[in-house]
Parts: structure tokens; C-alpha cells; sequence
């Protein structure tokens, strides 16, 4: 299977990033140099099978998420959810509802602060 470039490397340091880890921590966490990391996540290497599902287990991470892009996951999700939702109660749906307007407005909120924060950097080094 082919991989859109970067799609591997990318996905890696994402989850490092995510999971607050340094290339070097995460090195040592699954037993590779600093400098393999480096080449995995610049794709100027390949990991073997075994090092892919360490890496997965590491940044507790499936397979199909390294390998995937979001957009064929969140497909796949949304597919997942109208199945699931053909076999739930009207009260069930309106709690999935409410229960995902919920994270959309977290997830507003926390782009205005991340907004205001750049504001305050800006108005500092005026």
C-alpha cells in the first residue's frame, strides 16, 4: 500500500506532539535513536512492521490511524455512527446530539482563547 506522502511521517509527530513527547523521549521509549525518529517522521525511512505496531502501542494510537488520513476517518466514522444510530431510541439520538453540540462549543471556546492569547502577543510586542 502506497501512503500519500507525508501522511506517515506526519501522523507520528502529531501524536508525539499530542502526547508532549520530544523525538528523543519518544526514541528511547521505543528503543531507536533520536535519529531514526527524525528519519520516520521525515520519511527518509521506512519503519519495519514490528517498530509500526510499537510505535501505535507507544502513542496509544491505532494502526489504521498512522495509516489512514483524516478524511477517510472521519468516512469511516461517520458511517460507523449512522449504523449506530439506526438502532437507537429517539431519547438516545437527542443525547448524542446534545452530547456533540457540547464538544463543538469546547471546541470554539478554546479557539477564541487560543485567539486571545496571539492578540496579547501582539498587543506586547507593539
Amino acid at each position: 500500500m502506497k501512503l500519500p506522502r507525508g501522511q506517515l511521517g506526519g501522523a507520528i509527530k502529531k501524536a508525539r506532539n499530542y502526547k508532549n513527547l520530544t523525538q528523543e523521549e519518544l526514541a528511547e521509549l521505543i528503543g531507536v535513536t533520536t535519529e531514526h525518529v527524525q528519519q520516520l517522521e521525515s520519511e527518509r525511512r521506512n519503519p519495519s512492521s514490528d517498530l509500526l505496531f510499537t510505535i501505535a502501542d507507544t502513542l496509544d494510537m491505532s494502526i489504521d490511524a498512522l495509516l489512514t488520513t483524516d478524511d477517510e476517518r472521519a468516512q469511516e466514522l461517520k458511517k460507523v455512527i449512522n449504523l449506530g444510530l439506526n438502532h437507537c431510541s429517539v431519547r438516545d439520538m437527542e443525547i448524542a446530539y446534545a452530547t456533540i453540540e457540547a464538544m463543538r462549543e469546547k471546541e470554539k471556546d478554546a479557539d477564541k482563547i487560543e485567539v486571545g492569547d496571539e492578540d496579547k502577543d501582539e498587543e506586547i510586542s507593539s
